[in-house]
């Protein structure tokens, strides 16, 4: 186009996101100098042109100017009117590619055009986008049928969301100033679940995107922030637990799964390939509560030695690696106690009774032996298939009386254990243990939490636990079976008077190295040790099932062991399996315990101990519910380590919110 040519012309040009008529007063370089109906001068791009008028004009004044603008304009934009431009397009898209503006309106209206019918039909086809498209400024392009239909396509989905915006909005503002009568029942359960879908996979699918940017506008983007407001006001109970479906974990057993239990069911014991030691007198030590039972011990006192017996409750024999309850397993990869139910590895007719080992019955486990001196030494370690029975049942308070009463079993006993604690400590056996919390949800809905301290006879498991598995981790690393180790290494940093100072303690985990799982053994620094292997809850905890499984194809020979290289693809899914578990765990309990600091808000008089201090903040740690919570706004000279009593303030169990005021 010649700019020059366009002096003394009436010109259409974009301005402000808008179609105007101006007239051109000058053309300095590739810039126009234009005067507007508005009575005011602009100097614009060349390429803002859009329609240029043919005719040149000549005016008195600018203010004669200024009225044939505003009638230009008010012209042109009537004019619009004239066309239906998908008729022109439908006629003629088969046979044009495109044309000039000209062309196309003498075609339509069947006569030769005035200009400010011409530039009309290029505002409307730039405005519309849909059957047409200027090119320059003297061209225009026809779209294709599939150009149309799929930007049809889009506008609709445009208009969707418009629509699901707008209705949003209504909804959210209702519920927000509590209003929600205001939306009919069916709306209200329909736009329920929409949210929930939302607090489930949030800005994944493109609805979830269209809701975010509503919901950032209120501050409820974050889903448990929608959560909190949506079982205020009822539309979604507020102990659904949200996190154990967002991430996926399986709370139902397969119809595979279930119909393999069934078979392990009707199985009898296959005695051929087994030791008999039914007659050991094997017990049980676990909590009152414990239905689930997967280890044992059996002792005989010998001339100057000690025999000790590790049951192991079999699972492997039962569950292979190629069923569908393995795979279960390893997507569980452990078995989920929460404080309103157990989720477990397998179903409850295994875990609870086929697996489990229940006083009075024959089972199938893995034995270990071991053959102690007088001195504590481990003269022999021996791993056996067996058949036990479970001849006693007993509970840490019983086991913890007997030691109290001074029995010479149980104290000979727990000496003996202690023994290898001993000698772990002496190995540098590093741990910082704080006390453990129950929190159980009863059938009447009453929250219960107890403190539990580590006493004799939890020590006294806990040891035989941990001897097992470090014999079984030296037994499979001298025999290069393929397994999965546990280590942890060395803390970055000692911090000094852990061992009398709770603030110490809690100082001393910041620097505290995770554990960590690998196909090599490796140092465990929190227990000493320098191989370490879990084997002792096949019917809890997967990698447990793995090594029995292991350990089981070393002796029997029957099957096949995994080998290294299946191993280590399996191992990252382990691991990830591993952490959503302990996080869901972690997640549900301190939910509960925050319910139940909540419903006991106004009476509860708490010692805390003084954790961090910030400028506007001073974080305090609970040690009678491991917890950890912020004085908001308070002034003082406070130090760290300091204990204070304290009552709750602010308790959202959802959001996780735990204030506290002084008292």
């Amino acid at each position: 186009m010649d700019l020059e040519s366009l002096r003394n012309r009436i010109v259409d040009f974009f301005h402000r996101e808008k179609i105007w008529t101006g007239f051109v007063l000058d053309v300095k370089g590739k810039r126009v100098h234009l005067f507007l109906p508005s009575g005011k001068e602009e100097l614009v791009s060349h390429l803002a042109i859009l329609f240029p008028g043919k005719q040149r004009h000549s005016y008195r004044d600018l203010a004669e100017l200024q009225l044939l603008l505003k009638e230009k304009n008010e012209r042109r934009e009537k004019l619009k009117e004239l066309f239906d431009l998908r008729e022109l397009w439908e006629i003629l898209v088969e046979d044009l590619e495109e044309s000039d503006p000209w062309t196309l309106v003498s075609l339509y209206l069947g006569r030769e055009p005035e200009e400010d019918e011409v530039s009309a039909f290029v505002r409307l086809i730039t405005e519309d986008r849909l059957y047409f498209y200027v090119v320059g400024t003297n061209q225009v392009k026809f779209r294709t049928k599939e150009e149309v239909e799929k930007i049809l396509h889009q506008r609709e989905k445009e208009r969707e969301r418009v629509r699901f915006l707008t209705e949003a909005e209504r909804v959210l503002k209702a519920l927000l100033s509590e209003k929600s009568e205001e939306i009919s029942p069916a709306d209200l359960e329909s736009w329920k679940e929409i949210f929930k879908d939302y607090l489930l996979r949030e800005d994944t699918t493109e609805r979830g995107k269209v809701l975010k940017e509503l919901l950032q506008k209120h501050n409820l983007a974050e889903p448990l922030k929608l959560f909190d407001l949506l079982s205020s006001r009822g539309l979604i109970q507020e102990e659904w637990f949200l996190e154990l479906e967002k991430t996926g974990f399986p709370e139902n057993f397969s119809q595979e799964e279930l119909e393999e239990a069934e078979k392990i069911l009707s199985l009898s014991l296959v005695p051929d390939d087994r030791e008999l030691l039914t007659h050991l007198d094997a017990f049980t030590i676990d909590a009152e509560e414990t239905e689930d039972f997967d280890d044992a011990l059996s002792v005989l006192f010998l001339d100057g030695r000690t025999e000790l017996w590790i049951h192991i409750a079999e699972v492997s024999q039962y569950v292979s690696p190629e069923s569908h309850l393995w795979k279960g397993a390893l997507e569980r990869a452990s078995t989920l106690y929460l404080p309103e139910r157990i989720l477990p590895m397998f179903p409850f007719s295994l875990s609870h009774e086929k697996f489990s080992l229940r006083k009075g019955e024959e089972k199938l486990a893995l034995s270990f032996r071991f053959l102690i001196s007088s001195s504590g030494e481990i003269e022999k370690f021996q791993i056996v298939p067996s058949i036990i029975e479970i001849k006693k049942r007993y509970t840490y308070d019983q086991v913890d009386m007997f030691l109290r009463e001074g029995d010479q079993f149980w104290t000979s006993l727990y000496n003996l254990l202690m023994q290898f604690k001993r000698k772990r400590q002496e190995a540098g056996a590093f741990a910082v243990i704080l006390p453990e919390i129950s929190v159980r949800v009863k059938e009447d809905g009453t929250i219960e939490v107890k403190k539990i301290e580590m006493t004799p006879a939890r020590d006294l498991i806990a040891e035989a636990m941990i001897v097992t598995n470090f014999y079984t981790a030296l037994y499979l690393s001298e025999n290069q079976i393929p397994a999965i180790y546990r280590s942890q290494k060395e803390p970055f940093q000692i911090i000094e008077g852990r061992e009398s100072s709770p603030f110490h303690q809690l100082l001393q985990l910041r620097f505290m190295a995770k554990s960590e799982l690998s196909l090599e053994p490796a140092f465990h620094s929190g227990l000493g040790l320098s191989h370490y292997t879990t084997v002792t809850s096949p019917i809890r905890r997967f990698p447990d099932l793995l090594i029995q499984y292991q350990l089981e194809a070393s002796l029997i020979k029957k099957r096949p062991l995994l080998s290294r290289e299946e191993l280590t693809r399996m191992l990252p899914e382990i691991q990830a399996n591993l952490q959503r578990a302990q996080y869901l765990q972690n997640r549900r309990k301190r939910y509960f315990l925050l319910k139940y600091l909540k419903q006991n808000q106004d009476h509860l008089r708490l010692r805390g101990i003084i954790l961090e201090i910030q400028t506007f903040k001073v974080k305090v740690y609970l040690p009678d519910f491991n917890l950890t919570g912020e004085l908001s706004g308070v002034k003082g000279n406070f130090h760290l380590g300091q204990e204070v009593e304290v009552m709750l303030d602010k308790v959202n169990p959802l959001l996780e919110i735990l204030r506290l005021r002084l008292i």
